[in-house]
């Protein structure tokens, strides 16, 4: 018998995950911050961004800069909360689905998928990855982030379900290790795979403040969180 299908709609406050990376402090916000950051370190060059499952638009909104983005999420409220509070002449959101955006003959130079895949059915999952390349540019990277269930993240997803309102336990149905990430990704036909870890023990210093944080945060940097982030991120070409 499959799981019963989660309403994100209904389970999820309009804006509940950017109110949480507003506060600027404390461990959930570190977390987000710090993956956030990660991802951006790859947008350099980029001329047109794609964020697909973009929520809140708090990615788009904080670490985009002046580049031409469009986030995208079925979530109706939720592109309405980025609407509201991100949108600008230079960032778009919709509800739009990649199939659309296909259609339309969009193309872009980046794609990214933040902490979206694990929430998807591993066939759905590759599939939306296919789809992704499709609207690449020939030059174009896709860059993936994913919870690393080869590291603490199961130890620490049991806590978070514990104390906050909301529950991974029926959102993430798809649980990926880094071998597994890279075959769904050849699988939908990238190529060029590299996936590295990210976001370690970090977030977790800031219960004792921001200086902590970031001095443990410098030394994972330093020295690549030993290949055991609690976050996979993936970059792939054709």
């Amino acid at each position: 018998m499959n799981p019963p299908v989660y309403d994100y709609e209904e389970r999820i406050p309009a804006g509940y995950y950017d109110e949480i990376f507003r506060r600027g402090a404390g461990v959930r916000y570190s977390w987000h911050e710090l993956k956030f950051r990660a991802v951006a370190a790859h947008l350099a060059q980029t001329k047109k961004l794609l964020d697909i499952g973009c929520g809140p638009g708090t990615f788009v909104g904080n670490y985009a800069g002046d580049t031409e983005a469009l986030g995208i999420d079925s979530s109706a409220l939720q592109i309405d909360y980025a609407c509201r509070h991100y949108g600008t002449r230079h960032h778009r959101f919709s509800t739009q689905s990649v199939a659309n955006l296909i259609e339309a003959g969009e193309c872009f130079d980046t794609i990214t998928m933040i902490e979206l895949i694990e929430h998807l059915a591993p066939e759905e999952a590759t599939q939306l990855l296919a789809q992704s390349r499709q609207l690449l540019s020939s030059d174009g990277m896709l860059i993936v982030t994913t919870p690393n269930y080869a590291s603490l993240w199961p130890v620490i997803e049991m806590g978070v379900n514990l104390v906050s309102r909301v529950s991974y336990e029926a959102q993430h149905i798809n649980k990926y290790r880094r071998g597994r990430l890279v075959r769904h990704l050849k699988d939908a036909g990238f190529g060029r795979v590299t996936v590295r870890t990210a976001v370690g023990l970090a977030p977790f210093a800031a219960v004792f403040g921001a200086k902590p944080a970031q001095w443990l945060q410098a030394l994972e940097a330093a020295t690549r969180n030993l290949g055991c982030g609690n976050l996979l991120l993936a970059v792939a070409r054709s």
